[in-house]
């Protein structure tokens, strides 16, 4: 009888060791380890996720954002593009592709002095020399900011062999908007002077 009793209470200690250290083998193993943990879509065990919910609203946030800074980027170039030019009192026609042609009575006649002396810086060009300052521009299209009146002085020659200057005063006479002081100069990239009707070349002399 006493013999009994003992066996009974030698097998309940072994059945509660047994389950002691069961215990204590899933509970110390990490959950990260587990075969396939890492296969899991969106498993992450060192992040901590807010509800769904909140995920929804924080991303529907960045595409608002950015949707919001693209539309002000479309709507700046559109009214960038969209600016129209008033050439009512403009004395010179522009044609579609933004060409003014400059006529003769907007270029300024010259002294025969300063005449004379262009006429040998011409030669010398013509002879292969580099006068010191004076260049030939080899087109007769130009836009407004080629000009540079504090540092240079333009020159045209003509088919009759004559010299004209290009003066910025004479310019603003053709009253074109898009010049030095009009209302549209901003918009001045989009036009240009054209010589080729007066000038058979154009040349530049430093100041």
């Amino acid at each position: 009888m006493r013999l009994g009793k003992i066996f009974g209470l030698f097998s309940v200690v072994c059945l509660a060791l047994s389950l002691l250290a069961c215990t204590d083998t899933v509970s110390s193993t990490d959950a990260s380890k587990l075969p396939g943990a890492n296969e899991i879509p969106g498993y992450n065990p060192g992040k901590v996720y807010s509800s769904k919910a909140d995920l929804v609203s924080s991303s529907s946030t960045t595409q608002s954002e950015s949707s919001t800074e693209d539309s002000s980027s479309s709507e700046e170039e559109s009214s960038s593009s969209e600016v129209e030019v008033d050439f009512s009192g403009s004395k010179i026609d522009v044609d579609d592709s933004g060409v003014a042609v400059i006529s003769e009575e907007y270029l300024e006649a010259v002294a025969s002095s300063t005449a004379s002396d262009l006429d040998d810086l011409r030669n010398q060009l013509e002879n292969n020399k580099e006068p010191n300052g004076f260049t030939e521009v080899r087109r007769t299209d130009f836009s407004v900011d080629d000009f540079v009146f504090s540092e240079n002085k333009y020159y045209c020659f003509t088919d009759a062999d004559d010299w004209l200057e290009i003066t910025k005063d004479k310019l603003l006479e053709t009253k074109l908007p898009f010049l030095w002081g009009m209302d549209y100069y901003d918009c001045r990239d989009a036009y240009s002077l054209n010589f080729e009707g007066v000038c058979a070349a154009i040349y530049v002399r430093a100041n």
